[in-house]
């Protein structure tokens, strides 16, 4: 993997801490979901695996396929448990869907603009 400018590095730290406070917000609200817990950590482990240049010329498959494993957790978590949350009065699971957004948005931007940088 070529080396990352300090904007990428930037990056990967703010889709780290949107997965750090998508855990707070299930710990706080005590609606844990291993699921969603567990598709929080596969992107913690490969920004950092990234940022720590561990991916070398596997990135970008390697990329491809942290992201599509996320989105297929929360989508079987969407499946599981509906697209509105019991637990606020029904009301559609917005944060989830934003959070999801957000994070695949800037993961598929993590990869790309990093795969294509050259120093």
């Amino acid at each position: 993997m070529p080396r990352q400018s300090n904007g990428l590095r930037l990056l990967g730290v703010v889709i780290i801490l949107i997965q750090l406070f998508d855990f707070i917000i299930h710990v706080s609200t005590d609606q844990a979901e291993p699921i969603r817990i567990a598709s929080n950590i596969v992107i913690i482990v490969w920004i950092i695996a990234a940022l720590a240049g561990w991916l070398n010329a596997r990135f970008r498959n390697i990329s491809i396929a942290a992201i599509s494993t996320y989105l297929v957790l929360n989508i079987i978590f969407l499946t599981q448990n509906g697209l509105t949350n019991p637990e606020q009065g029904g009301a559609l699971r917005t944060t989830l869907f934003l959070l999801v957004s957000l994070t695949v948005a800037l993961s598929a931007l993590f990869t790309f603009h990093t795969s294509t940088s050259v120093d």
